[in-house]
């Protein structure tokens, strides 16, 4: 792992695929950064990791839902303690597929991804971990 000294006793340290993943399955909410309009837009998401990849679940007509078959995003989410100055940031960039299978609609409504929002979110995407890098600071 590489290690970059922020001062006399903290470090910068890159984490690994398996441990990213399931730092990301420790929080339900992240952001999703898509070009729309031909600019960046970044919105903040609940979401799932499944396998190796992230399961959102979005409304049909939204922004996000009409991002093409294929197109590459970024994903983030992190935790931060201020008081102690310690936390994890971990970013995922893959393809997003949409996801129309019915058996596999079904598998993901089953896990526990619920939107805070009131709509329906009837929109599934999947963005696969094509690379997944992460650091924490200690």
């Amino acid at each position: 792992m590489d290690t970059l000294r922020t001062g006399p006793d903290r470090a910068l340290t890159a984490i690994d695929r398996e441990e990213c993943l399931a730092l990301l399955a420790s929080v339900p909410v992240g952001q999703v950064v898509f070009s729309f309009r031909a600019l960046p837009e970044i919105l903040p998401v609940n979401f799932r990791v499944d396998g190796a990849s992230v399961v959102l679940r979005v409304a049909s007509g939204s922004a996000l839902a009409r991002v093409t078959h294929g197109t590459v995003l970024a994903f983030h989410a992190d935790r931060i303690d201020e008081a102690a100055r310690t936390g994890w940031s971990v970013t995922v960039v893959g393809r997003v597929t949409e996801v129309t299978d019915e058996d596999e609609r079904a598998r993901i409504r089953a896990l526990p991804l619920e939107s805070w929002m009131s709509d329906a979110r009837d929109h599934f995407l999947r963005i696969d971990a094509e690379r997944v890098t992460g650091r924490r600071l200690a």
